[in-house]
């Protein structure tokens, strides 16, 4: 099985897991409890899809990772992991929908589209598995400095 390949499964069983957490505890947002965690996962099941061996990839996934440990910071900080910690603007459309149509959203917009989103923001690695392309200075100065 491909990196690709078991990067759908995660993401099957995360969209599973969010939304099943949803139904069962009443608050919508599990995704955004793990917005911050999950793309370093699939970034790392590519490294390990390379076999640790592709210093670019390698350097992508110590980079995804020192992003997700400010944004998990950050969003702890904010009590983003508390208990009722929903997304206040979830609360407002629930009011305007019916609960059925809403469960329809949280499916298909909150779970399946944003958990998507979350994969897509790993996927450029993918892209850099297999280039033949040497790692360089290129590589580096491409790095963020803020």
């Amino acid at each position: 099985m491909s990196a690709f390949e078991l990067n759908l499964w995660i993401l099957g069983a995360v969209c599973f897991l969010t939304w099943i957490t949803s139904v069962i505890t009443k608050e919508y947002s599990w995704v955004d409890r793990i917005w911050s965690i999950i793309p370093i996962v699939y970034v790392w099941v590519f490294a390990y899809g390379a076999n640790f061996a592709d210093a670019r990839i390698n350097l992508m996934a110590v980079l995804v990772t020192l992003w997700g440990a400010r944004l998990t910071f950050n969003f702890a900080r904010k009590g983003g992991y508390a208990p009722g910690g929903e997304d206040y603007r979830w609360a407002i459309l629930r009011k305007k929908m019916s609960p059925a149509v809403y469960q329809i959203f949280n499916i298909f917009f909150i779970v399946i589209f944003q958990n998507a989103l979350l994969l897509a923001i790993a996927l450029p690695v993918n892209l850099v598995m297999g280039s033949t392309v040497a790692f360089s200075g290129i590589d580096l100065l491409s790095v963020p400095c803020s």
